[in-house]
């Protein structure tokens, strides 16, 4: 198990938030408007790793993806004196 700062880090894939895509539409806001009328948008919904850590009870809780950017700047901060 890692740690972090002395915490007990625990990885879960399900820490996720819900995210819109719409790089796919030619102008985002026009696009808006048509989808809260009605009209079906190229928008791709998907399930973005959860930016946050989650602390309960002295444990860390926290997404793979995000514990990797945790420890690559936690990295670069103790490298940098």
């Amino acid at each position: 198990m890692k740690s972090f700062m002395g915490m007990p880090i625990v990885t879960n894939r399900l820490l996720t938030v819900p995210a819109e895509d719409w790089s796919r539409v030619r102008s985002p806001s026009r696009a808006r408007r048509r989808m809260h009328r009605g009209f079906r948008q190229n928008v791709r919904y998907y399930d973005a790793p959860t930016p946050k850590a989650i602390v309960i009870g002295g444990v860390m809780y926290v997404h793979p993806d995000m514990l990797d950017e945790i420890m690559k700047r936690a990295n670069l901060a103790g490298s940098a004196f």
